[in-house]
């Protein structure tokens, strides 16, 4: 029986490093614009062609393979986070692929689509709160606390191999196919995915600029703070912050970036608002700053992961 179980568990992690192996190296695709400088050249990082259509099957494996290797998710556990949506749903996913139950909060925003991923992978999914910093704190005061040994709590909010992820492969990613790139465009939500890349580009001696979008204040985008209206900072984005990682902060509305989600549209991208935002963000930025050379806007998730927001807005009735 132990042996049985324990091939069990071996055939699991072969089979969770054969879809692991599907994240990144990500496509590149340019994007052009009218009103770039002549000397730009932006192209789109398209982080929907991970395994679940977003760039947070980074992040999670990380996650993963870290408790596994520290011994905080041991067999018969489930794992715990908080989300809006793309992180819940990789833990979703690759959390049934090692075997492990997976329970998840996320806040009322999380779409439909979105929460019928989750569901169909067989993962709990609980609505508290509107941001995930309620949801981590449901999970942190409430929730771990009831059963400490029967959950493991991932915490992407403040657990170190979340910008990790960006650090060993986005990173490296963006070099590889961009020696001399000259700007890296993202979003900040928990900071992760654009700490881990600044600070990789700038531990390489590159000349590269990272800037990062911000929804402005009274502005609701996917994936994308709003800190004039008191979104939390994490522990990321804070130091991120005082290394003077990011060269410029771009604020992005919601109506820029459904125009230009549009315009991404016209041209084949399959995005999210999200991606219209950074988007819309390394346009301004290369007007303001004069960039010359090329720009790698990181494209968050798939557009099949936002199809509310989009039907919403372009599909007429």
């Amino acid at each position: 029986m132990l042996r049985s179980s324990i091939e069990a568990s071996e055939a699991r992690n072969m089979r969770a490093d054969e879809f692991e192996g599907l994240v990144g190296n990500t496509p590149v695709v340019r994007f052009r614009h009218a009103k770039l400088p002549s000397a730009t050249r932006l192209w789109l990082k398209l982080e929907g062609f991970n395994p679940t259509g977003s760039v947070k099957d980074r992040a999670c494996t990380f996650l993963l393979r870290d408790a596994l290797r520290r011994g905080t998710l041991r067999p018969g556990m489930t794992v715990l986070d908080a989300s809006s949506g793309n992180m819940a749903s990789s833990l979703a996913y690759f959390g049934r692929i090692l075997g492990y139950k997976v329970k998840v909060v996320c806040g009322s925003k999380l779409t439909a689509d979105k929460a019928n991923f989750i569901r169909l992978l067989g993962a709990e999914l609980i609505r508290h709160g509107q941001i995930t910093l309620e949801g981590n704190r449901l999970c942190r005061e409430q929730i771990l606390p009831s059963a400490q040994d029967s959950y493991c709590f991932l915490d992407q909010l403040h657990n170190w191999a979340n910008p990790q992820a960006a650090y060993e492969t986005m990173g490296p990613e963006i070099l590889k196919d961009f020696p001399d790139v000259a700007a890296v465009v993202g979003s900040l939500g928990s900071g992760g995915t654009m700490y881990g890349t600044a600070k990789y580009l700038k531990d390489r001696g590159t000349r590269a600029l990272a800037i990062v979008t911000e929804a402005r204040a009274g502005t609701k985008l996917p994936g994308t703070a709003a800190f004039d209206d008191g979104d939390y900072i994490t522990p990321f984005i804070e130091k991120g912050l005082g290394e003077k990682l990011f060269a410029r902060r771009q604020k992005i509305s919601y109506a820029d970036a459904v125009k230009c989600t549009e315009q991404l549209l016209d041209q084949g991208f399959f995005v999210g608002l999200q991606s219209g935002g950074v988007t819309q963000a390394a346009i301004e930025a290369a007007q303001a700053l004069d960039i010359s050379g090329d720009i790698v806007a990181i494209s968050g998730d798939s557009g099949w992961k936002n199809m509310d927001a989009l039907t919403r807005e372009f599909v007429a009735g």
